[in-house]
């Protein structure tokens, strides 16, 4: 089951994975205070497991912010501004729910000049 989809922004590709409010039913739950925040594995396309941190930031609009090893997947995929990336959560009866992650390319279309 998709979580969500999104385009990936300079400040994502540079900080932080800003995640829609809406998915918190869906992670782990969060165990004392959201500023400590929760700590998940996210399994990616070569079955690599990260340990995002996630937490609650406060402000305008109540945000959940993925910071601890994101820049490190953001760097090992080599992901730019535009780039899509989808969380999935899967429930397996055997190893019980995970977590995948899914990177699409960003598609550029130059118009040339004849």
């Amino acid at each position: 089951m998709q979580l969500f989809a999104r385009a990936l922004t300079s400040i994502e590709v540079e900080r932080r994975l800003i995640l829609p409010i809406d998915c918190l039913p869906a992670l782990p739950r969060f165990e004392g205070s959201y500023e400590n925040g929760i700590t998940f594995q996210v399994m990616d396309d070569v079955e690599i497991l990260w340990n995002f941190r996630c937490k609650k930031r406060n402000g305008a609009a109540d945000r959940l912010a993925i910071e601890t090893d994101w820049i490190q997947f953001v760097n090992s995929k080599k992901l730019r501004s535009g780039d899509i990336v989808a969380f999935y959560k899967d429930d397996d009866r055997v190893s019980g729910t995970l977590c995948k992650i899914e990177v699409k390319r960003r598609t550029c279309i130059y118009n040339k000049e004849l």
